[in-house]
């Protein structure tokens, strides 16, 4: 495997993985609120962010490539209204996949 795409691939674990919490920290919002149907389904979205980090991982070792896991950031997201999650999650989302195009 070319050195540049395990790096790419190993950066790209920490992204899921981040993704994973700000969905978490999502989660969290809307279960202070009450609205735990909301609540759920980003906890949802979080544990399929984290399949995705394991899905790489897994890619990576199955493939003699070592995996390098890094620090992963804490949610910086303030959340003032309830669609703030959703368009937050939205943008997330383009700029994961972009990641992925690139």
């Amino acid at each position: 495997m070319d050195r540049k795409v395990s790096e790419l691939l190993n950066d790209q674990i920490n992204k899921e993985f981040y993704s994973a919490y700000l969905y978490l920290d999502m989660a969290n919002f809307y279960s202070s609120k009450g609205l735990d149907g909301f609540a759920n389904w980003y906890e949802i979205q979080a544990k399929e962010e984290q399949d995705h980090a394991m899905l790489i991982y897994k890619y990576l070792h199955n493939n003699d490539q070592d995996v390098t896991l890094g620090a992963i950031a804490k949610p910086d997201k303030e959340f003032k209204s309830l669609m703030d999650p959703l368009t937050i999650a939205h943008a997330h989302e383009q700029y994961v996949t972009s990641l992925i195009d690139a």
